[in-house]
């Protein structure tokens, strides 16, 4: 039998330490997730590419607002 818990959380402070990524809430709840460095360079490019999203629609929105 699979177990599967969720776990939501209003996101207040991330830190990427050795091995592990924690995260906070701003009630103090604390979440650590055990990762490999591989997993640590999965996730930044994950980043990046949700990033580079973001950045470009707000360039296109910025852009129609100028027009």
């Amino acid at each position: 039998m699979k177990v599967r818990q969720v776990v939501e959380s209003k996101f207040n402070y991330f830190y990427c330490g050795w091995g592990s990524l924690d995260f906070e809430d701003i009630a103090g709840n604390k979440i650590t997730i055990d990762v490999t460095e591989d997993q640590i360079l999965q996730v930044a490019e994950k980043l990046q590419d949700a990033a580079d999203r973001i950045n470009k629609k707000r360039a296109e929105a910025l852009e129609e607002a100028a027009e």
